[in-house]
């Protein structure tokens, strides 16, 4: 009885471990390999100090996010990036440093267009109004 049980169980597991492979073979076959992208954190693209980069948000305000494009020189694209890396209010550009300046410069790669463009000078002048 012994031996009979044995031989059951063994082919129990013999049909189970093809049973598995044919699976896998047949699931291998029926589905694809889909193209994966992979999209770097824009906050890590760029090399460049971490501690030169402008004060961040993870999200606007409860109040919403202003219009940045009120500051001239400032396009819909360009607020798209701005507000993709965390800088959503007029407030935010008006704190930022030479430093963050240049941080901002480099990671976008715009050669002194915020300096040129003064857009710090121009958010302090609208934060005042």
């Amino acid at each position: 009885m012994l031996i009979i049980a044995s031989k059951i169980v063994f082919w129990l597991i013999a049909v189970a471990i093809i049973a598995m492979y044919i699976g896998f073979l047949i699931g291998k076959l029926r589905y694809k390999k889909r193209q994966v992208s992979y999209e770097i954190n824009p906050i890590l693209r760029k090399p460049g100090n971490i501690y030169n980069k402008p004060f961040i948000l993870g999200n606007p305000r409860p109040t919403g996010k202003d219009d940045l494009k009120a500051i001239e020189g400032i396009d819909h694209q360009m607020e798209n990036k701005l507000n993709a890396l965390g800088i959503f209010h007029i407030e935010q550009i008006a704190k930022w440093s030479e430093k963050n300046i240049d941080w901002i410069e480099e990671y976008f790669s715009i050669d002194n267009r915020v300096s040129e463009e003064q857009w710090v000078e121009k958010a302090k002048v609208i934060i005042k109004r």
